[in-house]
């Protein structure tokens, strides 16, 4: 557990060295790329980056329970855009995504995703995202797909996506909304319904600090 610790200060420097953004959100919830897997706890959600201005990034995402203030996971995320006009094309890699348990034992997967973003004009935006993901010390395979809608408008952003993902071949709808409160503050919004299995619906709220 020191060694993952270590990696991850270590980490964060590197990436924060030249972010270009940072956030430290306080949730009723969790977060995942995989709305079918947010969790219903309470975390702190710390994200950090070099931006979108250029061809190649670097993104860290972490959560940290609330309860003990430990990590519940990891993740570090390099993307290189292919294609930047009016439709955006990009490829990623997550080396690696750490998840810790609650007695701190640390799985690690690898990711690969292909993320696309259409400009309808200056309020309205397609996007998409696929990931495969691949465990490393853990019997885990997975391939997952999202599409949606984006809406920006002053104050106001909004995420409505239906997504896929060939595990229990589970799909659903989720919703984002996002609200400036004032300079640097913002207010979070998601749910999620699940359509297959035991049909979970969770909802999550969040007070979002940016830097």
């Amino acid at each position: 557990m020191k060694k993952f610790f270590l990696t991850l200060g270590v980490a964060l420097f590197a990436v924060q060295v030249d972010a270009q953004y940072g956030s430290v959100e306080l949730s009723s919830g969790g977060f995942s790329f995989i709305p079918d897997f947010t969790s219903r706890d309470p975390h702190i959600i710390l994200s950090a980056g070099t931006g979108t201005g250029k061809r190649l990034s670097a993104h860290f995402l972490s959560l940290i329970r609330t309860d003990n203030l430990t990590p519940r996971n990891a993740i570090f995320i390099t993307r290189y855009q292919l294609i930047d006009r009016r439709f955006k094309l990009s490829i990623g890699t997550h080396l690696p995504g750490l998840q810790i348990t609650d007695d701190f034992t640390v799985d690690s997967f690898f990711g690969q995703e292909v993320l696309t973003n259409y400009r309808i004009n200056d309020k309205w935006s397609l996007r998409s995202m696929y990931l495969h993901g691949k465990g490393r010390n853990l019997d885990l395979e997975m391939n997952f797909f999202t599409a949606g809608a984006a809406y920006a408008k002053g104050k106001l952003n909004t995420y409505s996506q239906f997504w896929i993902l060939d595990l229990d071949n589970a799909f659903g709808f989720s919703q984002s909304v996002g609200y400036q409160l004032a300079p640097h503050y913002s207010l979070r919004l998601f749910a999620n319904q699940t359509l297959t299995g035991e049909k979970d619906f969770i909802a999550t709220i969040g007070l979002n600090r940016s830097f």
